[in-house]
């Protein structure tokens, strides 16, 4: 088994498609993630790009965007999440952590605490969902609106109150938040945010990209004096709705385990759960 880091974001792509194509919906984040560097390459400060490669057959792909952790892609062979891990331990020793589907991102965190030492823990569970056709959600007073850079300060601050509340425990980069904003407000956008206004008030926002093989849509926040009155299920079902009519094949969403209202709401309006994403923190070596 051969690790490989690549130079760029279009060679990883390229070279990575026959991993990350076999389930789009599995690997959305680091078509995300992938498709953001390529669109924008000043949106992270350093980006780094892996492939493992067995008997000539590109076999797994990681990407890693720093400060965040090393992001996997459910590997075609169980070894390959080992390969990394002893690629990684030499070439990024500070590494803070990992996320990866499961059972990939445990395989990885015990490899990697066997090597260096370090203690584990899961900061968060997510599960992946994924849709082919929206159930409309008993409509919410309102409707949809595309963001525009007049509200670029509701977005910042939304934005914000979203990861004090659902990403504590997640390595957060707030500058590159704000370029994330930056990004999907340009003129050559290939995401973007839509808002749900109801009598002139903004009272619920979520964002998309369009990434190979769909879109991902999110994150998704309401503020909590707007929370029970359907805003967000009409929010996603109309952007999940639009993606589909623009020609993705299907639409992709993380959402918080631990959170069981959002995710009743996204399986009432089609989303399917596909798989369980865990995002690992490491900690000092013992």
């Amino acid at each position: 088994m051969q690790v490989t880091e690549l130079a760029d974001v279009a060679s990883f792509l390229a070279s990575s498609r026959p991993v990350l194509d076999r389930d789009a919906a599995a690997n959305n984040l680091p078509l995300g993630i992938a498709q953001q560097v390529l669109d924008h390459p000043d949106a992270y400060h350093e980006a780094h790009f892996w492939i493992a490669e067995h008997e000539g057959e590109v076999v797994g792909a990681a990407i890693r965007t720093a400060p965040y952790p090393v992001v996997l892609a459910d590997p075609v062979l169980d070894e390959v999440v080992d390969a990394f891990t002893t690629a990684l331990v030499e070439t990024q020793p500070t590494l803070p952590g990992v996320t990866a589907n499961e059972p990939w991102a445990t395989r990885f965190a015990d490899g990697w605490s066997a090597a260096t030492g370090a203690s584990w823990r899961r900061s968060i569970g997510q599960g992946v969902y994924t849709l082919t056709q929206v159930r409309p959600p008993r409509p919410a007073g309102g409707m949809s609106r595309a963001a525009t850079d007049e509200d670029r300060p509701l977005l910042v601050r939304w934005m914000q109150a979203f990861e004090a509340e659902a990403l504590q425990a997640m390595i957060r980069d707030e500058r590159a938040m704000e370029r994330g904003i930056d990004a999907r407000l340009g003129p050559e956008a290939t995401g973007g945010f839509s808002i749900w206004d109801d009598g002139g008030r903004a009272v619920s926002l979520t964002g998309w990209m369009l990434i190979p093989g769909g879109a991902r849509v999110g994150p998704v926040y309401t503020p909590p004096e707007e929370r029970g009155n359907g805003y967000a299920s009409s929010l996603v079902a109309d952007v999940s709705a639009s993606m589909l009519q623009r020609g993705a094949e299907a639409c992709f969403l993380y959402t918080d385990l631990a959170n069981t209202t959002s995710n009743a709401i996204y399986r009432r309006i089609g989303y399917e759960q596909v798989a369980e994403s865990s995002m690992i923190v490491f900690d000092e070596h013992a």
